[in-house]
């Protein structure tokens, strides 16, 4: 793998993001979403098939033999030349209750769960993340950098419940409260990928999530990276998968700290 590839891919998925950004903040003016529930609290609309359907059109016409796991439609290719994993929509009920945080999120990487492109638009506010493998991570072309917070009494921390996994509720709950009263304050956006870009761009300090899928995390996982952060599952023994990613990460000073008050 050149550096050559990973730029050319890099491109790529600035295109993608930035086409399929305009196409669905025009689908979000226009309303009227047709609406479908997955599983409890996990929707998905017309608009989140169409824009994966775009994405995977524009990879396929520069890459045709790279695998691509999308959120919408599954697993297809094989992994020799490398993987996109696609969220067409994070945040999808943001996207159709007309709240600003939603994003469109594109990774490519070589060895499973090692993103080298990242790329996390957030077309409501018009602000495209990107970072590829020891290129750095930039917000709109300005390079940005976590945080340089090391007290956790200071820090703001997004913790999100597990909505879509009730039975996790009461041991999750117990933790973010222990990271509560050790924190400024908590948050929650809606959108993983946004999340950790925004602990890239500095704004937020540390992240605790539970149940989440791959394509929701790869691209922000990147980008968070290049921009001196921190990451790791949430419990040492259950590594991540595409199907489930328990999430710890943070600017990397105060990993150690969350990663414990998980763990308790």
């Amino acid at each position: 793998m050149t550096e050559k590839d990973i730029v050319e891919h890099l491109q790529v998925a600035i295109s993608a993001a930035n086409r399929a950004g305009a196409f669905v903040l025009e689908a979000e003016k226009q309303g009227n979403h047709a609406i479908y529930q997955k599983q409890a609290n996990d929707f998905v609309t017309e608009t989140d098939k169409l824009s994966e359907d775009l994405i995977i059109s524009i990879i396929r016409e520069h890459f045709p033999s790279d695998a691509i796991f999308g959120e919408e439609t599954g697993s297809s290719g094989t992994l020799e030349n490398g993987r996109w994993i696609i969220d067409p929509i994070d945040g999808t009920t943001n996207f159709f209750r007309s709240l600003p945080d939603y994003s469109i999120s594109i990774a490519w990487e070589m060895d499973p769960f090692k993103p080298l492109v990242g790329v996390v638009f957030n077309p409501r506010q018009n602000e495209l993340f990107w970072a590829s493998k020891g290129g750095g991570a930039f917000l709109n072309g300005k390079p940005i950098q976590v945080s340089q917070l090391k007290d956790s009494s200071h820090a703001l921390i997004v913790c999100v419940p597990p909505h879509r996994h009730h039975k996790l509720a009461v041991p999750y709950f117990e933790n973010m409260y222990r990271i509560f009263l050790e924190t400024s304050d908590l948050r929650s956006y809606g959108s993983c990928a946004l999340e950790l870009s925004y602990i890239a761009a500095g704004r937020i300090d540390g992240y605790y999530e539970l149940c989440l899928g791959y394509y929701d995390m790869a691209a922000g996982i990147c980008i968070l990276e290049e921009a001196g952060g921190s990451f790791a599952p949430a419990d040492p023994l259950v590594p991540f998968s595409d199907s489930r990613c328990d999430l710890v990460a943070t600017n990397g000073l105060i990993q150690d700290w969350l990663f414990h008050m998980v763990q308790e």
